[in-house]
């Protein structure tokens, strides 16, 4: 099997000598071209999107890029392989993170090819590499090099925003731009995790957590995925009864029923008219508050006053 390592310098179409600017500046250059936002539906794009940022991850860290480089010159340098070993050193053995030993073999023809730490093929091998670098355990084994710290991240939304959900673009810490999944329906203090995305550390990156701070509205409360709004009828309204047309949390018409002698404080609650999520959807609760005149004139008064002595019931 042809032994290959992904040329990243390639990918990213810059010199094997580009130094930091040159490399940012191509990468920032294919990821605005190969975008899945500017490319809808285009077959191969987000790979292409992806094989980027995977290049970038590693040639834009200066110690990656050392390493990566050493193990397109010499993909056995510093892992005990034998070049004299009459197989042109395509097996051997390999150093662990612990201090012991594991047999690597890239032949694909040979018992221990591909098991018991063996390698089907270049990639795997490269992989295997990259893992004892960052400290992770190669197989079998306990890593005893732990990684960065984890760091929090915040991302304001407003309350509509949060309702729709959907792609976002944010800019980390580090000044990298990477696309995320804002969740249908998100509530304020929920997080998500970026795996890989926190600080560097002996044994690989922690995580970066973002935190969405969602908005308040001025006229909806949120708990859970319920929301309560208040409106406000005259008193003949909540006499006589009738119906009114309100706006639902996404802008959308809702009738509202109110029978006759409704209460002031009293709350309705409209099932399945509250926030939707990938778990279900809530309730709109209308909670109903009666206005009652300030000022009657004096004619407006005694035509009540007689209206209440014919009609109301004490």
């Amino acid at each position: 099997m042809a032994a290959k390592i992904k040329n990243y310098y390639t990918v990213l179409g810059i010199a094997e000598d580009a130094d930091a600017d040159a490399i940012k500046k191509g990468y920032r250059k294919l990821a605005r071209q190969f975008h899945p936002d500017k490319n809808p539906g285009k077959p191969g794009a987000e790979e292409r999107f992806k094989e980027i940022q995977e290049a970038y991850d590693v040639l834009g860290d200066p110690e990656k890029r050392k390493k990566y480089d050493v193990m397109r010159k010499n993909p056995y340098a510093g892992m005990g392989g034998n070049p004299l070993n009459g197989d042109g050193g395509r097996s051997g053995f390999y150093r662990t993170p612990d201090g012991g030993y594991a047999r690597y073999d890239t032949t694909g023809d040979t018992p221990n090819a591909g098991a018991g730490g063996g390698f089907s093929d270049m990639s795997d091998l490269f992989e295997q590499f990259f893992n004892q670098q960052r400290g992770e355990p190669a197989p079998g084994r306990r890593a005893r090099r732990t990684p960065g710290a984890d760091i929090e991240s915040a991302l304001a939304l407003s309350f509509e925003e949060a309702l729709q959900g959907g792609k976002r673009e944010i800019t980390l810490p580090d000044r990298d731009v990477v696309r995320i999944d804002v969740p249908e329906g998100v509530e304020n203090g929920f997080k998500i995790r970026l795996k890989g995305r926190g600080q560097a550390g002996p044994g690989g990156r922690g995580n970066l957590y973002i935190r969405f701070e969602v908005a308040p509205h001025p006229r909806f409360e949120r708990k859970g995925n319920d929301v309560t709004c208040t409106e406000t009828i005259d008193m003949v309204e909540a006499a006589t009864g009738g119906s009114r047309v309100i706006a639902d949390p996404y802008g959308r018409s809702v009738k509202v029923p109110i029978a006759a002698g409704m209460q002031p404080g009293r709350t309705l609650r409209l099932k399945g008219q509250g926030i939707k999520t990938e778990k279900g959807r809530g309730d709109l609760f209308v909670k109903i508050e009666v206005r009652i005149p300030e000022k009657l004139s004096e004619e407006a008064r005694t035509e009540l006053l007689d209206w209440a002595a014919r009609y109301v019931v004490r």
